[in-house]
């Protein structure tokens, strides 16, 4: 059975009343006329039919471009990253399954794994820095065995990343128990770029969408990289599901991928502002701490011992208009999920706000 999926709830609940949006973590959204100004034409001579359902092959060779390895055959696409996970999932999980996953993140990975009676073992982060105590994976892989870890690098919503030599090492404990990785990649592309778990492993499946780094949630496209023989699994599971994203969001991934290099621009001098602000302002608030993350558009602000962030967040909505995700739902309690790609602007604005609610003025 599925748990409520606490943040997007929350999301849903209180975001479209927010003033200020300060835990959003897509990069500041595109509109439609900036990519059409990208793209002159975008949209001539576009039939509206169902399109080609996995992906057209302009689109397959857009995505190729952001990986080391693999061909068209290595890719299809899916109604964004969320569902690029569950499809991958769906594939991969049985009853019994073993599966372990990292905490704070999205709670899509253990809630919807425990949903198909995988069995979840939760490995906290280490809460001084965010990183994973890789001998604590290796022993309990050994100790109950691993068939699938799920990763999200960056996370959601530290902003951990793994350098190369963590990474490598991950893959050769996956290696030594013939286990999947599924990794989320979709905030890849904003400060530290890693590898992409599908160049490095051979039952690496990588997935990524617009809607974070690349600033386009509300072009429903995602998609899978991975082994043929996975990917052509997926091609048949679509048609059950969702069949094909259709060739208008088709055509407007294509544009934006093509023109990725000036958008990731933007979106790294966003964050990088936003970044460099939230330093300053953690210097002279003393009441919030943060571990600054090294890539994607997320962070955690950590509150007072004893504050609860399920209350503080409620309370700053209701009276400031501020809008904030508790990281309990992520599995940190007493933290706030807070957003680095708002315009920095409305970012500066809400710390503002932030500061006063904190200090009762």
């Amino acid at each position: 059975m599925l748990s409520e999926f606490a943040a997007e709830q929350w999301m849903t609940r209180y975001e479209n009343l927010a003033s200020v949006n300060m835990t959003e973590t897509s990069c500041d959204a595109l509109r439609l006329e900036e990519i059409e100004a990208l793209e002159p034409g975008l949209f001539s001579e576009l039939v509206l039919d169902y399109g080609p359902i996995t992906g057209s092959p302009q689109l397959k060779e857009e995505i190729l471009a952001m990986y080391e390895t693999g061909t068209p055959a290595n890719i299809t696409t899916t109604a964004g990253c969320v569902n690029a996970s569950q499809h991958v999932m769906d594939e991969l999980l049985a009853p019994g399954r073993q599966v372990i996953v990292f905490t704070p993140g999205y709670q899509q990975f253990a809630g919807y794994a425990r949903s198909l009676n995988a069995r979840v073992t939760e490995l906290a982060l280490d809460p001084l820095t965010w990183k994973p105590d890789l001998d604590q994976l290796e022993d309990c892989a050994a100790r109950q065995g691993l068939d699938l870890l799920i990763l999200n690098l960056p996370n959601n919503p530290t902003g951990t990343i793994l350098d190369e030599e963590a990474l490598q090492r991950v893959t050769d404990i996956a290696r030594r128990h013939d286990a999947w990785i599924l990794c989320d990649e979709v905030y890849r592309g904003i400060g530290r770029v890693m590898p992409s778990v599908s160049d490095l492993y051979e039952k690496g499946v990588s997935c990524g969408s617009l809607s974070k780094s690349l600033a386009c949630p509300g072009i429903r496209i995602g998609w899978v990289k991975g082994p043929e023989a996975l990917i052509d699994a997926l091609n048949i599971r679509r048609d059950y599901t969702f069949i094909g994203a259709g060739p208008l969001n088709d055509r407007l991934a294509w544009a934006v991928l093509k023109h990725r290099a000036q958008i990731l621009r933007r979106n790294n001098a966003i964050v990088s502002r936003n970044l460099a602000v939230l330093k300053d302002w953690l210097d002279g608030n003393p009441f919030f701490s943060c571990v600054l993350p090294e890539a994607g558009s997320v962070a955690l602000l950590r509150l007072p011992d004893g504050v609860d962030d399920e209350a503080f967040a409620l309370r700053m909505m209701e009276e400031k208009g501020l809008f904030f995700v508790p990281g309990r739902f992520f599995g940190a309690p007493g933290t706030l999920r807070l957003g680095l790609g708002r315009p920095p602007e409305q970012f500066l604005k809400g710390l503002t706000l932030l500061a006063r609610f904190a200090s009762g003025s």
